[in-house]
C-alpha cells in the first residue's frame, strides 16, 4: 500500500524541520533503492541460468526499480501536475507485488504454479492486479495528491474509499499467502541448502512486509506521513538475497535447480508415482506417448492408462524387486503404440519406500522394423528352397526335350519339343525375375507410402486390354514394405490372365469402425470356388509361377497386414486388404498440389 502525506502544517501530524529533513532522506533513498535493484536483477539476468524462477526474479526486481523511480519523481516534481503524472505512472505498483508473490510460489514449488494451475493463478494475482492498477491510472479513488510544507507535493490514500480498502485487502491476503508459502517451503525443505536459500529470501521480503505495514498502516494512524518505507525493507532484501547468492548458491544451477529442465527436455516419458500407482507428476514426452497432456497424467491411477497385466508386473517387480527393465506393453490405442517401460523404487530420507519413476520409451517403429527383417529372413530362405527345386525341374525337362529334339530334328513333333522347350525357359525367366524381385523384399526398411500412388502406379504398368479399372481410394499413406506395389499389380494382373469373361475391375480403399483400413480389389469375372479361397496364397499353387498371390501376401505380412479372398465363386474375384490402425495415416497435402 501507497504511503501518503497529511495535508495539514506543521504540528503533531504535520512537517517539522525535522521531519523535512527524514523525508528528503527518504526521498532519495527511494533512488538509491532503485540503483541497487536494478543492478541485482541484471546480476542474476547475466549470471547464464534461465530458469523460470531467476525469470521471475529479474522481472521482480525491474519492477521494484520503475516503483522507487515513481516514488522519487512523485516528492520531488514541485509541480502538482507533474506529482499527479508520475502518481498514474506508478500506478503498477500492485503487479509489482503480484510479480513478487509470483517469484516466491515459484521458488518455493508451490502447488499453485504448476502448469495446468496458470488458469487460477492468472486469475487470483495478475487479473486482479491488473485491475487495481488500471483504477490508479485512470481514476483517482485510492490516492490523492496534496501540496506539503516546502513547496513540494505528496499524495494521501482515501482510506475510507471501497476501491482502497479492496485494493488493500487484496495485497494483504496476497502477501500473507506468499509469506505462508515460504514458510511452509522452510520447514519442508529437505536439502540443508535449499533451507538457507528460503530463509534468507523470507528474511528479506519479511523485512519489506515490515516497512510496508509500518508505512502505509501505522504511521497514518498517529498522523504521521512520510515518502514510502517499502523501499527500506526491499533494499534490506536485495542485502538478503546477495548474501544467499554468495553464501548458498542462490540462482546457480545445481543438480536440484536442473531436474525440471532435464525431465522437460528428455526425449522419453518419465512418471513420478505414489507407492499405490497414483501418479504425482509427467513430463512432456509421457503425455505424448500417452495421448495427453502432462498435467492431465497428474492424480490418475496409472493403471488407467497402462494395461492392467503391464501395471500388475510393475507394482509385483517395484514391491518386489525394487526395479525392473524392458517391460514391454501395447497401449492399446487406435495408433498402435508398443513401450518399452523401466522402473525404480524412489525412497524417503527414512529409507522407506516413498513411490516409483518410471521411464516409458515408445519403440512401435523398432518393433515394426524388426518384424519386418525377421519376416523377409524367412521369405529369403524358404524363397531358396522353392527356386532350387522348381528350376532343377524345369531344367531335368528341358534337357529331355532337347534330348528328343537331337534324336528326331527331321520328323514333324520337332515343333511341338521346341515350342514346349521354349514355355520351359519362359517359366525358368519368370522364376528367376520373381527370385530378383523376392530378394528385395525386407532389404529396405518399410516406410509411409502413398495410397493413390501405389495404386495408380500398378494401374499404368498392367496391360488391361478392354477392362474397365476404376480407382477410388483416400488421400492417405501406408506403412509398407517399398515392393507394396506389386500387390496390386499381381492382383490386377491375376484378374486379367485368369478371370472368366472379365469386363470390369475397381479398386476401392475405406475407414473401418475399428479404425482399421480396408483396400477392396474386386473384379466381375469368374471368381475363386470355396475350396481354394485359402491355397491360393500358397507358394506353387496356381497356373504360370504359383507365386504371385503367395509373394503378395509375403510383402503385406512385413508389416502386419493381412490379405483374404472373399469374393463369391461364380460372380467374382474380392481380394480384402486390412491395414492396422498403427500402419497408416492421412496424408498431408504438399504446397504444389492444389485444392479441390
Amino acid at each position: 500500500m501507497k504511503a501518503g502525506t497529511d495535508p495539514a502544517g506543521p504540528g503533531p501530524g504535520g512537517l517539522s524541520g525535522r521531519s523535512m529533513i527524514l523525508t528528503t532522506a527518504l526521498v532519495y533513498f527511494c533512488l538509491f533503492s532503485a540503483f541497487i535493484t536494478c543492478a541485482l536483477g541484471f546480476f542474476v539476468h547475466a549470471s547464464g541460468q534461465r530458469s523460470a524462477v531467476s525469470r521471475l526474479f529479474f522481472f521482480c526486481m525491474l519492477g521494484a526499480t520503475y516503483w522507487a523511480l515513481g516514488e522519487f519523481f512523485i516528492w520531488t516534481s514541485g509541480t502538482a501536475d507533474g506529482a499527479l503524472f508520475w502518481l498514474k505512472a506508478s500506478a503498477l505498483w500492485p503487479v509489482v507485488i503480484v510479480v513478487t508473490v509470483h517469484f516466491i510460489l515459484a521458488f518455493t514449488e508451490n502447488p499453485l504454479v504448476q502448469p495446468g494451475k496458470y488458469p487460477y493463478l492468472l486469475v487470483l494475482l495478475y487479473l486482479l492486479g491488473g485491475l487495481f492498477s488500471l483504477v490508479g491510472i485512470f481514476t483517482g479513488l485510492t490516492h490523492s495528491i496534496v501540496p506539503v510544507e516546502g513547496g513540494q507535493y505528496g499524495y494521501i490514500a482515501i482510506a475510507a474509499g471501497p476501491a482502497y480498502l479492496a485494493e488493500s485487502a487484496f495485497i494483504i491476503v496476497i502477501i500473507a499467502g506468499g509469506i505462508a508459502a515460504g514458510i511452509s517451503a522452510w520447514r519442508n525443505a529437505v536439502s540443508p541448502r535449499k533451507k538457507k536459500q528460503v530463509k534468507y529470501i523470507s528474511i528479506g521480503i519479511s523485512a519489506t512486509v515490515i516497512f510496508g505495514f509500518l508505512s502505509g498502516v501505522v504511521l497514518p494512524a498517529i498522523g504521521v506521513h512520510l515518502p514510502n518505507m517499502v523501499f527500506i525493507g526491499i533494499v534490506l532484501f536485495a542485502l538478503c538475497i546477495t548474501y544467499a547468492i554468495r553464501k548458498y548458491g542462490l540462482f546457480t544451477l545445481s543438480p536440484a535447480s536442473a531436474i525440471q529442465e532435464i525431465l522437460r527436455t528428455m526425449p522419453d516419458g518419465v512418471i513420478l508415482m505414489e507407492m499405490d500407482g497414483r501418479i504425482i507428476s509427467a513430463n512432456a514426452a509421457a503425455g505424448r506417448v500417452f495421448g495427453t497432456g502432462e498435467m492431465d497424467l497428474s492424480g490418475r491411477e496409472a493403471r488407467t492408462v497402462l494395461p492392467q497385466q503391464a501395471f500388475d508386473a510393475i507394482m509385483a517387480a517395484i514391491h518386489g524387486q525394487g526395479s525392473f527393465a524392458d517391460l514391454e506393453a501395447d497401449l492399446g490405442s487406435r495408433q498402435t503404440t508398443i513401450v518399452s517401460i523401466a522402473g525404480t523404487l524412489v525412497k524417503d530420507p527414512d529409507g522407506g519406500p516413498a513411490g516409483a519413476v518410471l521411464i516409458i520409451r515408445d519403440i512401435s517403429s523398432r518393433r515394426m522394423q524388426e518384424r519386418a527383417l525377421r519376416a523377409a529372413n524367412e521369405k529369403i530362405s524358404l524363397l531358396s528352397h522353392l527356386t532350387r527345386h522348381d528350376i532343377n525341374n524345369l531344367v531335368s525337362g528341358l534337357a529331355g526335350y532337347l534330348l528328343l529334339l537331337e534324336e528326331y530334328n527331321t520328323t514333324p513333333p520337332a515343333d511341338s519339343y521346341l515350342r514346349t522347350s521354349s514355355e520351359i525357359v519362359e517359366k525358368i525367366t519368370r522364376h528367376l525375375r520373381f527370385s530378383s524381385e523376392y530378394l528385395n523384399l525386407g532389404t529396405y526398411n518399410p516406410d509411409w507410402q502413398l495410397l493413390p500412388v501405389i495404386v495408380s502406379g500398378a494401374v499404368d504398368d498392367v496391360s488391361r486390354g478392354n477392362v474397365a479399372i476404376t480407382v477410388d481410394v483416400p488421400r492417405v499413406e501406408v506403412y509398407a514394405d517399398p515392393l507394396s506395389i506389386k500387390v496390386i499389380y499381381n492382383l490386377l494382373e491375376n484378374s486379367l490372365r485368369h478371370g472368366t469373361d472379365l469386363t470390369a475391375v475397381s479398386i476401392t480403399a475405406r475407414m473401418l469402425d475399428d479404425g482399421r483400413l480396408l483396400i477392396v480389389v474386386e473384379d466381375d469375372g469368374g471368381g475363386i470356388p470355396d475350396e481354394a479361397k485359402e491355397s491360393i496364397f500358397r507358394y506353387g499353387t496356381g497356373k504360370n509361377t504359383g507365386f504371385g498371390l503367395a509373394f503378395a501376401r509375403d510383402i503385406l505380412e512385413v508389416t502386419g497386414i493381412t490379405i483374404t479372398e472373399t469374393g463369391t465363386f461364380g460372380k467374382g474375384a474380392r481380394f480384402e486388404i486390412l491395414v492396422p490402425a498403427g500402419a497408416w495415416r492421412q496424408a498431408e497435402k504438399q504446397p504444389w498440389e492444389s485444392s479441390e
